[in-house]
């Protein structure tokens, strides 16, 4: 049977109005809208994993790269080794110690030989500090302001994080002092003495960062050994704790090593050890879930299509007889599924970015840089994986009408 011109006109307005009908004889709709909720969940659940991964991935490497993991080692405190002062590092067991294949780098602390107190006449305090520094190469943060010369007045500090929120929450409720947070506290400065013997002197201190890596107060290399040489009654040789960098501080052979030679770790953070372990696997947990959020979300939309022409079988069948195409059928379907992944592809990217803009925001302002865009391969694979899942719902419905 021909069709005239007119009817070839007629014909998408004609199919659109048929569809329309069959879907709400099929009663599809709310089937449709939870496929379609769920589909923007899972999505989003599977991106945010991703661009969890490297969010991660990028404050873990710090400045100096990824794959770099780090511990904090010192030998156990005993009566016996504080009295003889065998507590310390000597420069041949640091030597030995590099010579291990497992040990890419070994960093000695400095500590201050001499006796360090801070005051604050606006704040109305004084207390007695600790030094420490180490060299550069093993620092997590930006060194450009970290720099001392003989003669300078201000002495840039960076301490740790976590001291921050000791003095938050315990020394300054109990001294009446104010509580500050990582940007307020690099505005103000503070009085630093140093004394030994009878000499003594003065600086400002000024905090100018934060260390995730390393639970001290650091220094400046160049000023410890400057003060040290100046001020130190020669009583501390060697250092008491050591940074190494390894390859793998979870391994047996790592283990065996802090066992044997009678060495602690560091509490601090493990940087890339058990910290970085866990959050990879509750990332690659979460990606799991969604991508099989995703992927029922698809199996729904294919199946409530495949419902849909079973029901209308007899419809469809009407309308082949009477000239139309199978392709003409399926491209009314077709639009209809592509639409819906385009909607869950926008709106979970969407919402990703949104999201992750007001927690680089926060993160920032709590001294964790990173990006506020999306990691490039987020919206990659987001095109990819709802590229594949339509590819094989179209497939589906290519056999069903056909």
């Amino acid at each position: 049977m021909t069709s005239t011109p007119s009817a070839s006109k007629s014909a998408p307005a004609s199919l659109n109005q048929l569809l329309q009908k069959l879907l709400r004889q099929g009663h599809t709709g709310w089937q449709l809208v939870g496929a379609f909720i769920g589909g923007c969940i899972g999505l989003l659940m599977l991106l945010g994993a991703v661009q969890l991964y490297f969010d991660v991935a990028r404050l873990l490497s710090g400045p100096e790269g990824e794959g770099q993991q780090f511990v904090q080692i010192n030998k156990q405190v005993s009566l016996l080794n504080t009295i003889g002062g065998a507590a310390r590092f000597t420069p041949e067991e640091i030597a030995t110690i590099e010579k291990e294949p497992f040990i890419k780098a070994v960093g000695p602390f400095t500590s201050n030989d001499f006796k360090v107190g801070a005051s604050s006449p606006t704040l109305g305090f004084y207390t007695e500090l600790f030094f420490e520094a180490i060299p550069e190469q093993f620092l997590d943060f930006p060194t450009g302001g970290f720099q001392w010369e003989e003669g300078d007045e201000v002495l840039p500090i960076v301490m740790a994080r976590d001291y921050l929120a000791l003095y938050n929450f315990g020394f300054a409720p109990s001294q009446g002092l104010p509580q500050f947070n990582q940007s307020t506290i690099k505005r103000a400065s503070f009085t630093i003495n140093i004394r030994g013997g009878n000499s003594r002197a003065q600086f400002r201190g000024k905090i100018i960062g934060f260390s995730d890596r390393i639970n001290s107060i650091l220094v400046p290399q160049s000023f410890m050994d400057w003060a040290n040489a100046q001020y130190g009654q020669g009583e501390k040789t060697g250092a008491a704790r050591l940074m190494l960098e390894v390859d793998n501080p979870l391994s047996d052979t790592f283990r065996d090593f802090i066992k044997e030679g009678g060495y602690e770790l560091s509490t601090g953070r493990l940087i890339g050890g058990q910290f970085s372990f866990l959050i990879n696997l509750l990332t690659g947990l979460i990606f799991f879930i969604g991508f099989l959020i995703v992927l029922l979300a698809g199996l729904v939309f294919a199946l409530n299509f495949n419902l849909l022409l079973a029901k209308a079988r007899n419809e469809v069948q009407l309308l082949l007889q009477l000239g139309f195409k199978s392709q003409q059928i399926y491209q009314i379907f077709d639009r209809r599924v592509r639409w819906m992944y385009l909607g869950i592809l926008l709106i979970a990217v969407v919402l990703l970015q949104i999201v992750h803009f007001a927690i680089g925001a926060w993160l920032e302002s709590q001294g964790y840089p990173i990006s506020g865009w999306l990691h490039w391969s987020v919206p990659v694979l987001a095109v990819l994986l709802l590229g594949l899942i339509y590819w094989l719902t179209a497939r589906s419905l290519r056999r069903s009408i056909g």
